[in-house]
């Protein structure tokens, strides 16, 4: 269970509104109920912060509402992620910033990788880490299909 004074300190003072959703925001869903599990944290917890119901967790983790974007500095802040690491690589659109991610066991990679690195505390380590991460993916775009 969060520290009830840090999800109070971050709440916001509004509450969301409902909006249409796609699949953008199902994958965001997906990775945010991923990350709250990971940090053992309840839908009641992130419901405190987003100044929202556990419902309507519910109903951004199942992509069927669309998570408001004010809502996302206080969502990393929670989860103690990047916000850039909630978004990156769900644009329906246009080429993506970062691979999709088409199956379960590739998410639970992508996602065991993404909080693996969130752990790394000191940020020469990080930096490092991304370069050798960074080379990798550039010699992989370099060697031939097949």
């Amino acid at each position: 269970m969060a520290d009830p004074a840090r999800v109070a300190a971050i709440a916001p003072p509004r509450r969301a509104t409902a909006r249409a959703a796609g699949s953008a925001d199902a994958r965001l869903g997906e990775r945010l109920r991923t990350l709250r599990r990971q940090r053992r944290l309840s839908q009641s917890d992130l419901a405190q912060v987003l100044g929202v119901t556990y419902q309507q967790v519910q109903k951004y983790e199942t992509g069927k509402t669309r998570l408001p974007a004010r809502m996302l500095p206080a969502l990393a802040d929670l989860l103690e992620v990047d916000s850039r690491l909630l978004l990156n690589g769900l644009q329906e659109e246009g080429p993506p910033t970062a691979p999709t991610v088409p199956s379960a066991a590739e998410a639970r990679d992508w996602n065991e990788l993404a909080a693996a690195f969130a752990a790394l505390r000191q940020p020469r380590t990080r930096r490092l880490l991304l370069a050798i991460i960074r080379a990798m993916a550039a010699e992989a775009r370099l060697e031939p299909e097949g």
